[in-house]
């Protein structure tokens, strides 16, 4: 018989469980709401339909929880490949406007040449102009003068241009010879001023450097005064010392000779250093100081000048390099805060920040906390994340725990943003010394192995963190890593003691599935986990088996029940009335 003439067992297709048809036609549905959503509303795109999908498949990811570390890491890829090229494609918009812009250069050079030639003779034109009407001015200004006046030749003492404008008047004033004389005697003033002001309020330079010198000279006298002042204070305390020591021998027993105690004393007295404080006699009279004290009013007075004219920007620059920090606080902070502008994307309030973090690079000093707080809340406020990273990054914040909520939070709101808030706020949970969080965080990003690590190394990780993981975070790889031996070590967690946190959550179906893993092994597996658990006592297992009970898993609470009740000394009571009684006289 032809074996290609054998009938062929036809393939038949996976069959799909009915939660896994309903998942399917949930997102099918929540695919076509979206888009038909973003289609009436005419904003339906590429970006648009790139994010449902990325929606769509982070619940596949987490409604596959077996894949999820696989399917995370192929979303993860995606995101950076398609976040490149959008940067691709803001690049070559950037080069082809660049492109446009030299392409259009020898155009515009010609237009402005064009122009130029253009605007040089109209110049001269009006020159012309103005020369001529000059001329014809004058003419009619000596048709009008008395002959006397015309006899009489008076020899010019600058050349005057007619056709200029005299500084400070019209053209109707400079025709006025009352406005001339007035102006005249204006300038006369003005002049004789000066002279005054050059005789009073200035002198020249050689003054200065006279003063200079002085200044320099009483310096020197006082430090000199100020050596010699110390070296007095040292002989006086050393003489006071020999005094005190002379006047108490002479009131003790004398059982030692003076001139041994007097040793004695001046040995120990060599022994302390000489650091005397001096009493600082000058310091209000001191010019170093009130020039401070005047720089730092007048820095006040320029910061709140430029607040109070509209130019944020400069005010923000202004307060983030004062002096001493006096404007780098709350109260500065608030003033931006209470701004009101249009401009949501270039607020006063971010404008602060990203001076007084920026400046704190520079100069290398680190803001506070509460400052550092306010600023991250305005920058992502703002959809600032970028910021934030290049502002982490820097090190030069005061971490805290609640910055790294701020930052957590803000990814649970932004989705696509998920992963680097996660990732930042580990690394701030880190520095803080918030161990729960930061295993936490490397949860969420799916780095579990990671986190197990993380916990066992550090010392300072115990009970309530490894039951605020379960809480949060329980995954089936966590709870088996905290069920299980690590790398030579015990392990964190029993499984009776897994089960009941687990059951306090919503996530109790996964402690009957520990179970049920541990049973499938073998009843004898079930009975030493048990039996070796020490830290869940019986009554807890009991209450484990009626949680089993009350859920369908019948065949797992009949089990625990006579493993516990197996055990010496473990007697199974019931709650009836009638049972109840039997003990009832021993209280009596």
């Amino acid at each position: 018989m032809n074996p290609s003439r054998l009938p062929r067992t036809p393939v038949l297709p996976p069959i799909i469980s009915s939660s896994d048809k309903t998942f399917l036609v949930s997102l099918q549905s929540y695919i076509d709401y979206e888009t038909k959503k973003l289609e009436s509303s005419g904003q339906l795109d590429a970006e648009q339909q790139c994010t449902i999908y990325g929606n769509v498949f982070d619940k596949v990811i987490d409604y596959c929880s077996d894949y999820k570390t696989i399917l995370t890491a192929i979303k993860r890829e995606y995101d950076e490949f398609i976040a490149r090229i959008k940067q691709g494609q803001r690049e070559a918009a950037h080069r082809q406007r660049n492109l446009k812009v030299l392409a259009c250069e020898p155009t515009t050079l010609m237009y402005y040449m064009k122009r130029a030639s253009e605007l040089t003779d109209r110049i001269e034109i009006i020159k012309n102009d103005s020369q001529r009407i000059a001329n014809e001015l004058q003419k009619i200004q000596e048709k009008r003068r008395p002959k006397t006046l015309q006899l009489e030749k008076v020899p010019p003492k600058a050349k005057i241009k007619p056709s200029t404008l005299i500084p400070g008047m019209t053209v109707e004033e400079s025709l006025s010879m009352d406005s001339l004389i007035k102006y005249q005697q204006h300038l006369e003033a003005r002049v004789r001023e000066l002279r005054d002001d050059i005789k009073y309020k200035y002198v020249p330079m050689e003054k200065k450097h006279e003063l200079d010198e002085k200044l320099k000279l009483s310096l020197y006298e006082r430090e000199e005064a100020e050596a010699i002042n110390k070296k007095m204070l040292i002989s006086y305390r050393r003489r006071r010392v020999i005094a005190d020591t002379i006047s108490s021998w002479a009131k003790s027993n004398k059982s030692t000779s003076l001139n041994q105690t007097l040793t004695h004393v001046i040995a120990k007295e060599n022994e302390i250093k000489d650091d005397i404080v001096l009493p600082n006699v000058f310091d209000d009279f001191d010019p170093r100081k009130i020039t401070e004290a005047e720089s730092l009013l007048e820095y006040v007075e320029r910061f709140n000048e430029l607040f109070v004219s509209g130019d944020y920007k400069a005010a923000a620059i202004f307060a983030a390099n004062s002096p001493r920090g006096i404007l780098r606080n709350l109260d500065t902070m608030e003033r931006f805060r209470a701004v009101r502008t249009n401009k949501e994307l270039y607020s006063p309030l971010m404008l602060f920040f990203e001076a007084v973090i920026g400046s704190s690079v520079i100069k290398k000093y680190t803001v506070n906390a509460a400052l550092t707080l306010e600023g991250i809340k305005c920058a992502l406020s703002c959809n600032r994340l970028d910021d934030v990273i290049h502002w982490v990054n820097q090190q030069r914040l005061t971490f805290s725990e609640a910055l790294g909520d701020v930052i957590s939070d803000y990814g649970e709101k932004k989705p696509y943003h998920r992963v680097t808030c996660l990732a930042l706020a580990q690394l701030i949970y880190r520095k803080c010394s918030s161990f729960r969080k930061a295993a936490l965080s490397m949860c969420l990003q799916g780095q579990v192995q990671g986190a197990l690590n993380y916990t066992y190394e550090c010392k300072q990780f115990l009970l309530d963190d490894y039951l605020f993981l379960l809480k949060h975070c329980a995954t089936p790889e966590l709870i088996h890593g905290l069920t299980k031996e690590w790398n030579g070590k015990p392990a964190a967690l029993s499984v009776g003691q897994a089960v009941l946190s687990l059951l306090c959550t919503d996530h109790k179906d996964y402690g009957f599935q520990l179970l049920e893993s541990v049973h499938r092994c073998g009843d004898s597996a079930l009975e030493q986990v048990i039996l070796n658990d020490v830290v869940c006592t019986p009554e807890g297992w009991v209450e484990i088996a009626d949680e089993c009970l009350s859920n369908n898993y019948r065949t797992l609470s009949e089990k625990i029940i006579s493993i516990v009740t197996s055990q010496d000394g473990v007697v199974e009571i019931s709650s009836k009335d009638e049972d109840a009684k039997i003990m009832e006289h021993i209280f009596m």
